[in-house]
């Protein structure tokens, strides 16, 4: 099976785990923030937790930090794979803190915005009468709580990084990892080397 894909070499430059360690940390507290804000201003809340706003500030905040992780390294030498590496980190640790900040804000702060969102949700689904299964889809969304929100809105958002991780790392890497080829063994190239 190995044989129809191309293995690459990778080295990595950087300390990838600090970088996504921060930078997601920041990413998050943006997306958490920026919501908050929004909630507060608007007359009325965002229909959903995982909406367009949150993933225009993952997708700056994985732009921002790759470059400046690239920037940062020596000749600014860096690989897909590492570039990959430090977005996906990105990704997974602002949708964990962005998670969090809807469950606090769900079932501490404003424990109405669980109903809303409940009623936001019921409001685009099929209307009851039409089926059984949506009757039940109904009753499954009624019962949604600070929590199912919280991994609701979390886990688009770490669905959203790969994608905006795989074309970031298009964008900013500046080297090609080496295709590793099959060889000869290499116990046959040390005895030639010893003749």
């Amino acid at each position: 099976m190995a044989r129809f894909f191309r293995r690459y070499k990778s080295n990595i430059y950087g300390n990838y785990r600090k970088a996504y360690c921060i930078d997601g940390a920041l990413t998050g507290v943006c997306m958490s923030v920026t919501m908050a804000i929004r909630d507060l201003v608007a007359t009325k809340p965002m229909a959903t937790p995982e909406n367009y706003v949150t993933e225009l500030i993952l997708l700056v905040g994985i732009l921002w930090s790759t470059y400046q992780y690239r920037k940062q390294l020596p000749e600014g030498r860096v690989t897909f794979k590492e570039l990959m590496l430090v977005g996906l980190g990105i990704g997974v640790v602002s949708a964990l803190v962005y998670g969090l900040w809807v469950w606090l804000n769900c079932g501490v702060l404003n424990t109405n915005m669980v109903q809303y969102y409940n009623e936001q949700r019921i409001a685009v689904m099929e209307p009851k009468e039409q089926s059984v299964a949506a009757a039940i889809a109904i009753e499954k969304v009624k019962a949604y709580n600070a929590g199912d929100w919280a991994f609701i809105g979390g886990f688009r958002s770490a669905v959203m990084s790969i994608i905006i991780s795989f074309f970031t790392a298009l964008i900013f890497r500046t080297e090609k990892g080496e295709v590793v080829t099959k060889g000869k063994p290499k116990e046959n190239s040390n005895q030639t080397q010893k003749k």
